[in-house]
């Protein structure tokens, strides 16, 4: 079966055409040249010297080369014949920086710009957002998308400046095959039972049952969301100064120190998540679960992760309950389409980011990177619905469908990664790292600093 799929004109015709709220586009931005189609259809073909290049910029070609890809493949240069692509890719801070001076003078701003969640707060401080509000443009096909990954992270004061393509539900990937070696049952229903099958794997094999990020937040956060917690609050301020937070890291705390069942993730530098020496104490048989989004853990057999030898002996599961609201996934990562404000095509950008991302033209995606599109009417498609060898034939994308439904809803903050480093190095590494367990005393200290920071 072929894993492209054809986009039909009457399908098209249905998502393609976004006409409402394109005034207030064009009235942050100078007139685009091409002319407005047609309600209900494309417009006719305009001569050549009224062709549109829309500008995209983001931090990997591979970001921008799928849009291009979808639009091709798809159909959509078909109807928009005037329409094509510039792509311009730059390193992760350099393009960021670039777009936060392009969007604050309002010179040399793109088209679209990609920005990934965790640099989105950057923009959201100040006056004015520089980026075009979409809320209106989509429309009601909010009901199409997976909101807690498809805009939540890009939205502000009930605003949506961008939208995602990634269903970022958590689960934990389990080696099922070390736990059945040694007659432990899974899946695993709680995190008790995750630790009560730590100290029979510690004991059998030496093996952790799950590493937890000390120079990272985002284990804390996936637990905390998945506990019915906020990591920011709709004001922007810290969400984890409570009883919650308390119980999550004291469950890690104890996981590492006291039951000595877990350890602390391999990492390297900057790269604070899952670099190669990550993925290595996988391969080696030092780690027995890992949780994340399906960009970590999606497809742990791709060479960029554990890759080939352990076919079969994993699966997918829901995050754990008992603790908090025991919700069974939680959001994790995610990089918008954004339209900046002073942009010289909104209208041609608005029509390549709804054909890309609210059409099964967002399949390309999933195709060439094997991401769960946060476009609901997709996520049963055969391409994402095979089975995956690795996960011993499991259906993934049966999972993460039964996960989308159950997505909790989050907010952003214009502080989140000032908060996020405060966080670390005041509470988590301390408690992580040097097993500290006076959590009024650190709390009471990132109190302080979140303050300060609020001030500057």
């Amino acid at each position: 079966m072929s894993n492209r799929v054809t986009l039909t004109r009457r399908n098209f015709l249905r998502f393609g055409a976004a006409t409402a709220g394109m005034a207030a586009l064009a009235a942050c931005a100078p007139a685009a040249p091409s002319a407005a189609p047609a309600a209900g259809g494309s417009a006719a073909a305009p001569a050549a010297d009224t062709q549109v290049v829309v500008e995209a910029w983001a931090h990997w070609e591979q970001g921008l080369q799928w849009l291009e890809d979808a639009m091709n493949n798809y159909g959509f240069f078909e109807e928009n014949p005037h329409i094509s692509l510039n792509k311009i890719v730059a390193p992760f801070a350099e393009i960021h920086d670039k777009m936060l001076a392009a969007v604050s003078s309002g010179v040399g701003v793109p088209d679209i710009m990609r920005v990934e969640q965790g640099r989105a707060a950057a923009f959201f401080k100040g006056d004015e957002v520089g980026f075009s509000d979409l809320t209106d443009l989509i429309g009601d096909r909010l009901n199409d998308l997976v909101l807690g990954s498809a805009v939540d992270y890009w939205s502000w004061q009930g605003a949506i400046y961008g939208i995602g393509n990634e269903v970022n539900a958590c689960a934990l990937a389990v080696r099922k095959a070390v736990f059945d070696e040694i007659g432990i049952e899974t899946p695993f229903a709680t995190w008790d039972d995750l630790r009560e099958a730590g100290a029979a794997l510690k004991a059998e094999k030496n093996m952790s049952v799950i590493s937890f990020h000390d120079l990272h937040s985002g284990d804390f956060q996936i637990m905390l969301f998945a506990a019915g917690g906020l990591m920011f609050d709709e004001n922007g301020d810290f969400g984890g100064i409570n009883d919650l937070g308390k119980e999550i890291l004291e469950y890690q705390r104890s996981m590492i120190h006291d039951l000595e069942v877990a350890s602390i993730a391999p990492v390297t530098g900057d790269a604070t998540w899952a670099p190669p020496i990550y993925w290595e104490a996988f391969r080696q048989g030092q780690i027995a679960t890992t949780m994340g989004a399906p960009w970590h853990n999606g497809k742990v057999g791709r060479d960029d992760k554990i890759g080939p030898g352990q076919e079969g002996e994993w699966f997918l599961q829901p995050l754990p309950a008992g603790i908090g609201a025991g919700i069974p996934t939680a959001t994790h990562g995610g990089t918008s389409v954004s339209i900046p404000k002073g942009a010289q095509h909104p209208e041609e950008a608005w029509k390549v980011i709804e054909f890309t991302h609210l059409t099964e033209a967002v399949l390309e995606d999933a195709i060439q990177r094997g991401i769960t599109p946060s476009y609901k009417p997709v996520l049963d498609h055969p391409v994402l619905n095979e089975p995956y060898d690795y996960y011993d034939g499991q259906v993934i994308g049966e999972l993460y469908m039964e996960l989308a439904e159950q997505m909790p809803r989050i907010y952003q903050s214009p502080w989140a990664p000032e908060f996020h480093t405060a966080f670390q190095n005041i509470v988590l590494t301390p408690v992580l790292q040097d097993n500290r367990s006076d959590y009024d005393q650190l709390f009471g200290e990132l109190e302080v600093e979140l303050q300060r920071i609020k001030s500057l």
